[in-house]
This record gives C-alpha cells, structure tokens and sequence, in this order.
C-alpha cells in the first residue's frame, strides 16, 4: 500500500501546516468555524471531546489522537461533550512568528494541542479526498496512536514552542508526514468495498493495477492489458476493478490522464498539444474531446483561465 499511497498524494499535492498552539484549562469549549483546507488537531498532553458542529456523536480524544476534518467542517472541540463553546477567533492572539495562540485559563486539568491545516489540491478529475468522512480520528487498536506519531507530535511541538532556525521547514515537513500516517490508519481500518479507491489499496492486485496507470499515463491501457499484467482474467479484473475503485479501467485511465493534463496545463505550461501526447493522446482532438467531457471546458479555455 505505501508505494501506491506515495502516488496518490504525490498526484493531490498536499501541504501541511500548524497555524495555532493551544493550552486550554477546563471548563473550555471552542469553535472552528468552517475553513476552504482540512483542519487537523494533535493532542500533546490531556483530553478532549470532538463533534462536527451540524450533528454527530462526540468521540474522546487521548494524549496521541489526531483528529482530522478533511473538508474543512465548522467543527466543536470542549473539555466535556457539552461544555458551551466560543469562536476560536475570540480566545486566539497571535505573536510575532503569526502562530495563533489559543489560550483559556481556568481552574481545571490542562490540554495541550497543535492545531493545522492541510490544504489538498482540488481537481475535479481526481477528487480522491472526497471519499474521506468529514470527521476521522487516527489511533492505534489498543486505542492509542503509534510511538511514532506521538514522537512526532511531541517534535512539533518543541519546534513551535522554542523555535529556531529552520523550525518553519521542521514543521511542515513533520506535519507532512502526520497528515500521510492519518490517511493510511484510515484505509487501513476501512471494511470491503468501503472507501472508494483508497479502500481498493487493500486489494494487491488492484493496488498493482493503479499503480501501473499512475506511473505510466501514456500507455494505452485495456482492462485485458491490466488484467494480463496483474495476472487474472479480463472479466474478473473488470468486476474486481470497478467494484473496488467504483467506476471501470477505462473510465479510471480517462480521469487519471485529465487529471495530469490539468497540472501540466496550469502549472507546467505545456501546450494542449504536448499535453495530449504526455497523457497519452495520438491526437489533439481526441484529447480536447475527452477533456471536456470530464473538466467540462475545453482545455484550451481551461488553459487561459488558469
């Protein structure tokens, strides 16, 4: 699963931040507010209590939970599942460095966080985030996350804490990571046929075939190509393929290519040309036809107004 996970956030460009430290003594209670990137928070000493503020269950958070909102949902963190809440904009001051602050002082335990963005890059041909729930929370089956994400947090928050030359670097690049062992707890817990194609990484086969697309656009691949390569007959591949991915070979090889086609028009500066040969196109109007039945616009005009 880790080479094909590799290619699928190399494909979304990911980025990942901390914008606020937090030390909260209880009674607290805050609200996010709903954000254009996901929002995760750590937590480094104590507890707390998360809930998506439109409904749902709270769910407890330990000393090594992460907790992510991968679209950015108005979202309630408290000391108790319903401890009264304020926007965080009235409890956070921001110092010198930009970093936010979040402070609340009472006369109960402590709970330290890390609060982040990620902030994935959004195509309409490769909406591979859309498959997460608006709420997940990493840990290990004992209940608590691995020794490794705990270290992590730990780092960053020494970093945040006591900066220095380089910390803004050390942070995103650890945050980075944090965000890549979130997603992969997450595929790794999810039932069969669960998921979309991020559940389909379970499948080695499946896994196989993606990463053959993935790597390798320009090829034009057949379900019997794929099949034959992955070792399984075309009608059995076909089933499992698009019972676990959700949509057939075919249609996966056309939005994976106009997915690459978007970056290399809008950041490579490729011509509609070379990109239809790059992702595979003999023709310029074979591509353009096939681009505008999945982005809706020929890439031409997708090109100007990028």
């Amino acid at each position: 699963m880790a080479d094909a996970l590799t290619d699928i956030l190399r494909s979304v460009r990911m980025e990942g931040s901390v914008f606020s430290r937090a030390a909260l003594a209880a009674p607290w209670g805050v609200e996010s507010g709903r954000t254009k990137a996901g929002m995760f928070h750590a937590v480094v000493e104590g507890s707390a209590w998360v809930r998506l503020a439109e409904g749902g269950t709270p769910v407890e958070l330990r000393r090594g939970d992460v907790v992510m909102m991968p679209h950015g949902d108005n979202h309630l963190m408290t000391h108790r599942p319903n401890t009264p809440t304020r926007p965080i904009a009235e409890l956070t001051n921001v110092d010198g460095r930009g970093m936010g602050h979040l402070v609340v002082e009472g006369s109960g335990t402590t709970t330290s966080l890390i609060c982040g963005t990620v902030q994935f890059e959004r195509s309409g041909a490769h909406p591979v985030f859309s498959m997460l729930p608006r709420l997940l929370v990493a840990r290990d089956e004992d209940g608590h996350m691995s020794a490794l994400v705990e270290t992590m947090i730990g780092l960053i928050a020494a970093e945040v804490d006591q900066p220095s030359a380089g910390s803004e670097t050390i942070v995103a690049r650890l945050t980075d990571v944090l965000v890549v062992c979130v997603l992969r707890d997450h595929i790794d817990r999810l039932a069969p046929g669960e998921g979309g194609w991020l559940g389909a990484l379970r499948d080695p086969l499946i896994r196989d075939a993606l990463g053959l697309i993935h790597r390798s656009p320009e090829i034009p691949w057949t379900a019997a190509a794929l099949a034959e390569t992955v070792g399984l007959s075309r009608s059995a591949f076909y089933a499992r393929f698009s019972e676990a991915v959700g949509e057939t070979p075919g249609e996966y090889v056309i939005r994976w290519r106009m997915h690459l086609a978007t970056r290399l028009l809008r950041e490579e500066g490729c011509s509609v040309a070379a990109t239809a040969r790059l992702v595979g196109y003999r023709t310029e109007a074979a591509f353009s036809n096939a681009f505008l039945r999945v982005m809706g616009v020929r890439p031409g005009a997708y090109k100007r107004a990028a």
